[in-house]
């Protein structure tokens, strides 16, 4: 008798460790702080003063999450991601003060690609990812445009990864119902147009080549401004001539109003170099070419180098330069944050531990 039951508790455990093994719940994370220096920050009655700051971010923004994953059988799984994003200095929650404002979404994983509901980073994000090797840093794309960090709410994501001609062929497209639930108004009844994102980004890498196309379009997240259209239109490449990686890319922004269309075109050529195991080197070189947005044609020039101390530990540095012309105003933390006509330089240190 007592062998009998040893046998069902046997098999019981055995049934046990074969679905854990089947399933997992991974939490992960990062923690980055580091001491910024940055000059001619816009000041009471106009003037403009130096800063030293404590922040947090300054390569990868601060996050917790988990990664949770569930074999379903013939290649299929349920797959779940929540992600916090926070500002390790102060302690508080980045994204419009959201729990999972980072990611939070679930779906099913197959053979024939990714489908997931709920929030996801935006083809733009992932653009700037792909063909900005100084991002996701503060001193990068996102200095120009804010999307190079966007996500959307109540959004169906399709990824998918093929073998094409030989190449890898990545085909990522989004749709969101609004998104921006938080500061807008997202899903109005009788009036579907408002919040509504498309976006659409794909790569082929072939050999030391990738190339990547980027559309993406947002119509006004209030009832007042749904027929506005925000569309941003890219292309990039980059070719890994190992352990130097060479990228190259163009987005393209255009306002669709019915007063007035904007336009201006962002241009980059940066540079990757894996100098050791331990030490990576990036660059970025940055133009503006406006038409008629008012922004200008401001020049900005970055480096950040990393230093790996550990597996899961580095410390980095990163400078860089803007300069604005008479009439412009961008600095590291946007367009309207140092006084018109400066010439902004910034250096940050900092260190990075990931979980």
């Amino acid at each position: 008798m007592k062998k009998a039951w040893l046998g069902v508790y046997l098999g019981a455990a055995l049934a046990s460790s074969t679905a854990a093994a089947q399933s997992s719940v991974t939490l992960y994370g990062i923690v980055d702080v580091g001491v910024q220096y940055t000059n001619h920050n816009l000041a009471s009655g106009g003037k403009s003063g130096s800063t030293f700051s404590v922040i947090s971010g300054g390569a990868q923004t601060s996050r917790w999450g988990l990664r949770i994953r569930e074999d379903l059988g013939n290649g299929y799984a349920a797959v779940a991601v929540l992600e916090n994003g926070f500002d390790a200095a102060k302690g508080t929650a980045n994204n419009s003060g959201r729990l999972f404002g980072r990611s939070s979404y679930v779906g099913i994983a197959s053979p024939y690609g990714q489908l997931t509901l709920g929030r996801h980073v935006t083809g733009v994000y992932d653009f700037g990812v792909w063909f900005d090797p100084v991002g996701p840093a503060i001193y990068s794309a996102v200095v120009y445009d804010l999307a190079f960090v966007g996500r959307a709410d109540n959004s169906a994501r399709y990824l998918g990864n093929f073998n094409v001609l030989g190449g890898k062929l990545m085909v990522e497209q989004l749709y969101s119902f609004g998104y921006d639930s938080v500061t807008g108004s997202g899903p109005v009844a009788g009036a579907f147009r408002v919040g509504k994102q498309e976006s659409f980004f794909t790569t082929y890498n072939h050999g030391i080549a990738t190339l990547g196309l980027l559309f993406d379009q947002q119509n006004g997240n209030t009832v007042a401004t749904q027929g506005i259209k925000t569309q941003r239109y890219g292309v990039g490449a980059s070719i890994d001539l190992n352990p130097v990686t060479l990228y190259a890319a163009y987005r393209l922004y255009a306002l669709k109003q019915p007063a007035q269309n904007l336009y201006s075109s962002l241009y980059w050529i940066a540079a990757k170099y894996q100098v050791t195991p331990f030490l990576n080197i990036s660059s970025d070189l940055f133009y503006q070419e406006d038409r008629n947005t008012g922004q200008g044609n401001p020049l900005m020039l970055s480096v950040l180098a990393s230093y790996l101390l550990s597996k899961r530990t580095d410390v980095y540095m990163q400078v860089g330069t803007i300069l604005n012309k008479a009439h412009t105003n961008l600095g590291f933390a946007g367009f309207n944050t140092v006084t018109t006509g400066a010439v902004q330089t910034g250096a940050m240190v900092g260190i990075r531990t990931r979980f």
